[in-house]
């Protein structure tokens, strides 16, 4: 299973809390968990933190907003695509929008290539 590589940035202590959050989906989070210290001054410092995520990426963004939820003063840089169309539906567009007269029958083929050279 691949790994999915994403950055989170924010108060150390919530770094462990995110990758709680993904594990308790099944999924194998490696980070290196930040230092966290006593004092106020720096308890809040932001930290960045790199997390190699094994899983389904569904899963992983599943997990992802569920923790967004909870600490919204965070952030998530990194992270696949979330509403791209299948390969399916981006041709059933294409072909929908020849339908409708939007493009022309060239255009057509060209677009139905272009997606299609991306496998």
């Amino acid at each position: 299973m691949d790994s999915t590589r994403f950055t989170y940035i924010g108060p150390p202590a919530y770094a462990g809390d995110l990758a709680q959050e993904l594990q308790t989906r099944g999924l194998s989070a490696d980070y290196e968990p930040p230092l966290e210290t006593k004092d106020l001054a720096t308890a809040m410092a932001v930290v960045s933190v790199v997390f190699a995520v094994t899983g389904s990426v569904g899963d992983i963004l599943a997990g992802v907003r569920a923790f967004r939820s909870r600490f919204s003063g965070t952030r998530i840089e990194g992270l696949p695509d979330e509403e791209r169309p299948s390969l399916k539906e981006r041709l059933a567009d294409v072909d929908e929008l020849l339908a409708d007269g939007v493009i022309n029958p060239d255009e057509h083929s060209a677009q139905r290539a272009r997606i299609l050279g991306e496998l």
